[in-house]
């Protein structure tokens, strides 16, 4: 007899979470339209329309641009988060952000700057602009 449900690392919606697991070392561009846990490390950068989790033994020395990013771990490079930022209670994070949303856990550390769009500024200015 056969399973009517298979397993995998999809969800519902079909879009898929790839993963670095521990003990493995990556060197070079992750560009990804999915989700991605990064438990290893990776020397380089990361590109996902996704989210991206860094776990807690997860460490990249590079930079970030995707939706939403859950750190646990380390990383020394700049981060664009489109949308919201995580910094758990033992991450490091040494770097510039960009972010919407933005939140730090008792416990964390971060060294570095800050910037945090205000679209209501931005379409106010442009509205001005266009009169």
């Amino acid at each position: 007899m056969t399973d009517k449900k298979q397993t995998s690392n999809s969800d519902q919606s079909g879009s898929s979470i790839s993963r670095i697991c521990e003990n493995t070392k990556i060197t070079g561009t992750i560009e990804t339209t999915g989700d991605i846990r990064i438990d290893g490390t990776l020397e380089g950068s990361v590109s996902s329309t996704g989210r991206v989790v860094i776990g807690v033994k997860g460490k990249i020395n590079g930079d970030l641009h995707c939706s939403c990013i859950d750190v646990s771990g380390k990383i020394k490079g700049n981060i664009i988060a489109n949308d919201l930022l995580i910094l758990k209670e033992k991450s490091v994070l040494v770097g510039e952000i960009t972010v919407q949303k933005l939140i730090i856990e008792s416990g964390a550390t971060f060294n570095g700057l800050c910037k945090m769009p205000n679209n209501e500024t931005g379409s106010k200015e442009n509205s001005k602009s266009k009169q």
